[in-house]
């Protein structure tokens, strides 16, 4: 399935906002792949991204604490895939 949706122009278009790119989250599942970002502005966190559909984008609020622990998960799973550690 080709996405109709660039994952770059909603990239820019949040940065062009304001908002700041903290990370990538795996194993969320309203977004394409499973695979999301999360933003923060002015101290409010979203996950943003193509939804699961692969016909909208996503741009879902999440709580700092669990945007923090989805990163850190995501980046340890990560690490462990790039480095077999």
């Amino acid at each position: 399935m080709q996405n109709k949706i660039d994952i770059n122009k909603i990239d820019k278009k949040l940065q062009d906002d304001g908002w700041n790119f903290k990370g990538a989250i795996l194993h969320y599942k309203k977004a394409w792949k499973n695979q999301a970002s999360v933003y923060e502005k002015n101290g409010k966190y979203i996950v943003s991204g193509i939804d699961f559909t692969g016909e909208k984008e996503l741009f879902k609020s999440i709580s700092k604490k669990e945007a923090e622990k989805r990163i850190d998960e995501s980046l340890k799973e990560i690490r462990k895939f790039m480095l077999g550690v």
